[in-house]
């Protein structure tokens, strides 16, 4: 995995705008994102544990991304109720060169990715795409929602191999499914994150 200095993360941080601009630029997305922040909950352990010292947090995104959607809002909420916390976004095809650095552990290049800097520029450490619980319990559902519909065409294949049809059914139904996860996911991201932040103490 190519390293990315921590100088080049802390200048494209200064790069990145704020969450409320980025909002405003969004063509995809807007209303979701306006509410999963509001719907996100911060607790008192995670005002204890992110607003212990300056923390930047640099966010990687397209407003397409279902992903992006779901997770950003709550690191949005941290930042505008925890001080300390200062919370930046770019969008990633617009730089492609630096999100080649933080690749997922395949290889692919997902997004999100949340980017940890302490109040100097020093990164503390990454968080691609979603927390790897959330991707187990997507995996679940999908797996349980094909084994109830054998009726839709090709539902057992691999999704890249679906007819378009099947495709659009499991991708709706993990839309929504995904929602009503909301809470339990973003809880995942914050719990994440803060392993993250823990970790700088040691």
């Amino acid at each position: 995995m190519q390293q990315t200095t921590t100088s080049q993360a802390a200048a494209y941080f200064e790069q990145g705008i704020p969450v409320n601009e980025y909002i405003e630029q969004m063509h995809e997305n807007r209303e979701l994102y306006r509410a999963n922040i509001e719907q996100t909950r911060i607790s008192d352990q995670d005002r204890a544990t992110f607003g212990q010292a300056p923390l930047k947090i640099l966010v990687l995104t397209e407003d397409w991304c279902t992903d992006s959607a779901q997770m950003v809002p709550a690191v949005a909420r941290l930042a505008r109720e925890v001080p300390g916390v200062e919370l930046r976004l770019l969008r990633r095809d617009l730089h492609r060169d630096f999100a080649a650095g933080y690749p997922r552990a395949d290889g692919y290049q997902a997004i999100p990715i949340f980017i940890l800097l302490d109040g100097s520029g020093r990164e503390l450490g990454t968080l691609i795409e979603r927390p790897a619980r959330a991707t187990e319990e997507m995996a679940a559902e999908t797996r349980r929602f094909q084994r109830e519909h054998p009726e839709l065409p090709g539902i057992n294949r691999t999704f890249d191999h679906m007819p378009e049809e099947t495709r659009a059914a499991v991708k709706e139904h993990s839309r929504e499914w995904r929602q009503g996860r909301q809470d339990e996911f973003a809880r995942y991201l914050l719990e994440d994150l803060a392993g993250i932040v823990s970790a700088r103490k040691q």
